[in-house]
């Protein structure tokens, strides 16, 4: 606000009226709890920021991902998650996994010989980072 030469009453107009300048001061002084919101967006419009911002300093950072959770709550689903991100940017690899899902229980074991076969020729393999064989 400083940085910016706002005052409270420049914000409030720049929120147009969405957000009072008695509010502004609540929220600096920490005497407003749990701001809405519609606040933190009227307040990023007045302050000409992005209200996601606001949002991370009122609730400071995020420090994990969704996936990082995960792992540490179970972290036996850790490297299957991370194959399904390999997964996940690769179109081909995608395509491929949705064909098998459609496999019926008895073709399985045929396409995963196949699929191994063609990972057992002389080149170089491709071990994920973090995924060992699985079966």
């Amino acid at each position: 606000m400083k940085q910016k030469g706002l005052t409270l009453r420049d914000i409030e107009a720049r929120s147009d009226g969405k957000i009072t300048d008695g509010y502004v001061a609540d929220i600096l002084r920490g005497a407003a709890n749990n701001p809405s919101v519609e606040k933190i967006k009227a307040l990023g419009r007045g302050l000409g920021v992005d209200p996601h911002a606001i949002f991370e300093i009122i609730c400071g950072p995020q420090k994990q991902n969704a996936a990082s959770i995960l792992r540490e709550e179970t972290p036996e689903v850790g490297p299957f998650l991370e194959l399904m991100l390999e997964v996940a940017e690769q179109p081909d690899l995608v395509r491929i996994v949705e064909a098998a899902v459609l496999l019926l229980p008895e073709e399985r074991p045929v396409v995963l010989k196949s699929l191994e076969a063609f990972n057992t020729r002389k080149r170089k393999p491709h071990v994920h980072k973090s995924v060992s064989h699985r079966r």
